[in-house]
Order: C-alpha cells, then structure tokens, then sequence
C-alpha cells in the first residue's frame, strides 16, 4: 500500500486526516455498508476543505474590496461636486481669464491627485491579507515568480520556507476563532517585524506572505539553504516564546501563556529544482514536501528539502 504522504495532490492537513481516518478504521475492523458510507462522506469533506476554507477567505477579500470600492466612489463623487462648485465660481465671479484658468486647474490637479491616491490604496489592498496585513497569497505569487526569474537567470540564490501553525484546528476548537485570529495576526506580525529587521541591519531583501490558512510563505533573495534554515529557526523559536492573553470583552484576562508552535520546511531553487523545472510549483512542492517531512517528525522544528 502506498504510504499517504505519497499523495501529494493533499495538502498537509488533509493527509494528516486520512492517516487518522485509516487508522480509525483499522482499529474498528467495521467493514459495514454504513461504515463505508461514514468512510465516504468523511472523505468528501476532508477533500472539499481546503477548497471550502479558500471560498471564504476569497469571498471576505471580495466583500472588503467592495466596501473599499464604494467609498471610493463616493469620495469621487465628493470632489467631482467639488470641482464643479469650484469652475462655476471661477467663471461667475468674471475676474481675470488667467486667474480663472488658473482655479479650475486646480480644481483639476487636486482631483487627479486624489484619484491616483485611491488607484494605488485599491492596488495595495488586493495584495495584502485583511486579517494579518502582511502580502497576500497574489503577491506571493507575483513577487516569487519575478524572483525566480531573476535568480535562474543569474544564478542566484533563492530560499522559500513554508511555515504552518502546528494543531491548529485543535488550537481553534480549543480557544474559539477569535483567539486563532489573533495567532495567524501574531506569525503574521512576527514574520514582518523579522523582515524588516533584516532589511534595516542587513539590507536583505526577504519577503513574507500569508499563503492561504494557517500557513505562510517567506522569500529569500541571495540566501543560501542552510542560512535559510537558520533564519528560519530563529523565526520558529520567536513563535515558540509568545506568550498570548486571552481577555473577555471587558478587558479581563481569562487565560495567559499560551503557546503555538510551527514547522516550517525550507527549499532553495538552484539546488533542490532541476535545471529545466525552476518554476514556482517545483519550488513550492519541494518547500511543501519538507514541511510535510518537519510535521512528520514531530513538529515544532525546521527541515530543509531532501531528494528522493
């Protein structure tokens, strides 16, 4: 029988349930048409929850995106009336022709201002993560994709680690939602702060991401594997000694010190891709596969891509 971690068309979580499911079913010795039935819906869902989780976070986005849209347009509508009030004074108060040119070219410049001031806050948002305002899933493609191009071109390095939070739907079914929340807003902060730590000690250019759930993305420009993995696990022991308090509504600690872990798996382009297969897939899958391989192991560790 092939082992589960051999279908690599699952991610992370999903063979994790299977294994259990498998488990569960070896344990039972239940071959029963219900049981096989019960087996059968459990894996529709397993299967549809990733595809259901990114639904959500997509339909959040949009709706945001809407929200922004509309308070756009009316901040538009706003200095359009603005404009118009300002060109019929101008041409009412029969002053100077150059003085009244010279008002409705401001009018103008400030409109134009304005409208490019919105075009780029729009832009940002469709590649920030709302929850952890840190790039999103789009601008990791985007920004990976340039950066591997200019790293195969020159033979250059590039790093990626992919980092997931360990037990993570225990963590929500534990502490609610709300507090899960703040942990992907915490890695998110962390992930951050660390980047742009590095960028004003070291001027290193490494670009973090929230890649879709409980998992993040971060790129390495010029960084060899092995700093990679040590950068990586300065980042993993950050995690490990937050300390998060849970207050209720009206500011009272209900609960304090409690901790996440995370595996993260790490890849490096020019050494774990074959020469005609340096793409962004390839780079993810071998990144992906060494998480999978540090949450075999135990969790709560880095480890770098080995070849099979």
């Amino acid at each position: 029988m092939r082992s589960i971690k051999n279908y690599d068309f699952l991610d992370n979580e999903q063979k994790e349930q299977f294994q259990a499911l498998v488990m569960e079913i070896l344990r039972a010795r239940d071959f029963s048409d219900a049981k096989f039935h019960e087996v059968v819906k459990a894996n529709e869902r397993i299967l549809a929850a990733p595809w259901n989780r990114a639904l959500t976070r997509t339909l959040a986005e949009t709706a945001a995106l809407v929200q922004e849209f509309q308070d756009t347009l009316f901040r538009h509508k706003g200095g359009v009336q603005k404009l118009e009030n300002v060109t019929d004074s101008a041409v009412e108060s029969g002053g100077d022709v150059e003085q009244t040119l010279g008002a409705i070219r401001r009018g103008f410049r400030e409109m134009v201002a304005m409208i490019e001031e919105d075009a780029e806050k729009m832009v940002a948002l469709t590649l920030t993560d709302a929850l952890t305002a840190i790039p999103n899933r789009r601008a990791f493609d985007e920004h990976i994709g340039r950066n591997i191009a200019v790293a195969d071109q020159g033979q250059r390095q590039l790093s990626l680690f992919m980092l997931d939070i360990d037990h993570f739907k225990r963590f929500n079914d534990e502490h609610g939602h709300r507090i899960g929340d703040q942990a992907l807003v915490v890695v998110g902060s962390i992930l951050k702060g660390f980047a742009d730590e590095m960028k004003q000690l070291e001027d290193r250019e490494i670009f973090p991401a929230r890649y879709g759930g409980e998992e993040f993305a971060v790129t390495l420009l010029d960084v060899a594997k092995k700093e990679a993995e040590e950068l990586a696990d300065i980042i993993r022991r950050k995690i490990e000694r937050y300390n998060f308090v849970i207050r209720d509504p009206d500011g009272q600690i209900l609960a304090a010190g409690i901790k996440i872990n995370v595996s993260i798996g790490v890849a490096e382009l020019l050494e774990d891709c074959p020469a005609a297969a340096r793409d962004v897939p390839h780079l993810v899958d071998a990144a992906d596969k060494a998480l999978y391989l540090a949450k075999a192991s135990g969790r709560n560790q880095v480890r770098g891509y080995v070849k099979g």
